[in-house]
């Protein structure tokens, strides 16, 4: 195995690190909505992160427009799509407010029309503008999971509905994803050119952050059959495609009912044990997290020590692909970002891999 397969350390940086280090305020729409404008921002947070970081490998000296639509709500396209309100914060990524009387809209609700979608106009208006701009666009919508999104539109009385009526409650959640099939189909597919055959055909992935906040039986019978049938509906010409699940809280509790899933990449979040996630998994690709108030107070040798965990407990190394901190903010000094993005190579030059008997090191570059 050559030093390729290694996990690739990202990190990301949250509005408040930006707001913090370098006084950016997100906290009015035109900054998200206008697309030359949050084009041009999104240049400079890559330089700046250049001048910074670039011997870590972050950012660029020169950074080229990548001009993105979908982001005009930061992560809540879907929810501005369902008509809540999107508040705009100086140091925080948009809010969506769920529905004020979520308990009776729950009963007649049904996927909104397009052509009454203020979200969906300002995704083919900033399409427009940047194609005239820049020559090219792409959409990046965050499109989440059926239940994500229902968390996002209707807060807490999904979950009551999880436990008090498991029909409607199923009737809600494929609500959602239709509605991402939607906007996938009708949206996206139409910005990035992607002709109707190649639509059911692609890698994809569901996004399951609250699944935590419910039990891995309700999980089971309430959520994973409405998950079964949206894995499927993007899946349905190539079963070979790869299918990404993300739980960002402690995933292990649940790697029973979410075998169901069959997912091919998986996201981990941190206190998950990962022996127990790769036994359940052995082939996956898996990735997992650090929390990022938990790292700030770390020292070098703990980070290393913790690296070396996450390594050894998901062996084999190349079916370990990535190790996060996402969303990091001004509390992680400069130093621990530093000891966070250079520990495998500390692993190396002490030759743990070798050790392990799953590393080599190609001499002939």
């Amino acid at each position: 195995m050559s030093i390729n397969t290694l996990p690739k350390i990202e990190i990301t940086f949250s509005p408040a690190w930006w707001s913090a280090k370098y006084e950016m305020d997100f906290g009015f729409p035109e900054c998200w909505q206008e697309p030359i404008r949050y084009t041009e921002r999104d240049q400079e947070q890559r330089r700046l992160l250049f001048e910074r970081f670039g011997d870590l490998g972050l950012g660029e000296r020169d950074p080229k427009p990548n001009p993105l639509v979908g982001v005009e709500f930061g992560h809540r396209f879907m929810s501005a799509f369902w008509n809540c309100e999107v508040i705009y914060l100086p140091d925080q990524w948009p809010h969506a407010t769920p529905y004020p009387d979520a308990a009776s809209r729950v009963f007649h609700l049904d996927v909104p029309e397009m052509k009454h979608s203020f979200a969906v106009e300002l995704a083919f208006r900033n399409a427009k503008i940047l194609e005239d701009r820049y020559g090219k666009v792409n959409s990046a919508v965050n499109f989440g999971g059926p239940l994500n999104n229902a968390v996002s539109v209707l807060g807490e009385e999904i979950f009551a509905l999880c436990a008090s009526d498991v029909v409607l409650a199923q009737n809600v959640l494929r609500k959602m994803g239709e509605a991402v099939r939607l906007i996938y189909d009708e949206v996206e597919c139409v910005i990035n050119k992607i002709p109707p055959e190649r639509r059911r055909a692609k890698d994809w992935g569901i996004g399951n952050c609250p699944v935590g906040q419910i039990s891995p039986q309700m999980y089971q019978e309430v959520v994973l059959p409405v998950d079964i049938w949206f894995r499927n509906t993007f899946q349905e010409i190539n079963s070979e495609a790869n299918f990404n699940l993300h739980h960002c809280g402690i995933f292990h509790p649940y790697v029973e009912v979410y075998q169901k899933l069959h997912p091919t990449d998986i996201d981990v979040g941190p206190g998950t044990d990962l022996q127990k996630t790769r036994q359940a998994f052995p082939d996956a690709r898996i990735s997992a997290y650090f929390e990022p108030a938990t790292l700030a107070t770390m020292s070098r040798a703990q980070i290393d020590a913790e690296v070396k965990k996450m390594i050894t407990d998901t062996l084999p190394v190349d079916r370990f692909t990535f190790i996060r901190a996402i969303e990091v903010g001004p509390e992680l000094s400069d130093q621990t970002i530093y000891d966070l993005l250079t520990s495998t190579d500390r692993l190396i030059s002490e030759n743990f891999f070798e050790e392990l008997g799953e590393y080599h090191q190609d001499k002939s570059n």
